[in-house]
């Protein structure tokens, strides 16, 4: 008996999710980085994240971005620090960065280390009145030097 999964995946190919390839918004381009990639301990950084929407496109904001990081005991996610608005629409000010700060602890190891997660937020279109939600994964690396 084929199951149902099998069955959409047959019908629906693109419901196949490759691993190792990050998902792509064909309507938001993402630049997602650290503020500093070198840190050392009990040290605050940002992750800082650019959406620009194509010509057309707005980004909510609201309902809420919403973030979510794979928990570590030795990086305290502290919340968005800047998030800035269009004053005329409320929409998403897309020159603007969003920030999202973090804290190290104080006995996190030298070396290597990485913040994981996601960022989910809802993209419309002007012209069209459609909305999707769409959820932007996040892999940065840094490194603690003392």
């Amino acid at each position: 008996m084929i199951s149902l999964i099998t069955i959409l995946l047959m019908v629906f190919p693109n419901l196949a999710v490759q691993k190792g390839n990050a998902q792509e918004n064909a309507h938001v381009r993402s630049d997602i980085r650290l503020a500093s990639t070198t840190m050392t301990r009990g040290e605050t950084g940002d992750v800082i994240l650019y959406l620009t929407p194509n010509d057309g496109i707005h980004i909510n904001t609201d309902p809420a971005m919403e973030f979510e990081f794979e928990k570590q005991s030795s990086v305290h996610f502290l919340g968005i620090t800047s998030l800035q608005t269009n004053a005329k629409t409320g929409y998403l000010n897309a020159e603007q960065p969003i920030k999202y700060s973090f804290a190290l602890d104080k006995k996190i190891s030298k070396g290597k280390h990485s913040i994981r997660g996601i960022v989910r937020y809802f993209f419309c279109s002007d012209t069209e009145g459609w909305c999707n939600r769409f959820v932007q994964p996040i892999d940065l690396r840094f490194t603690v030097t003392r």
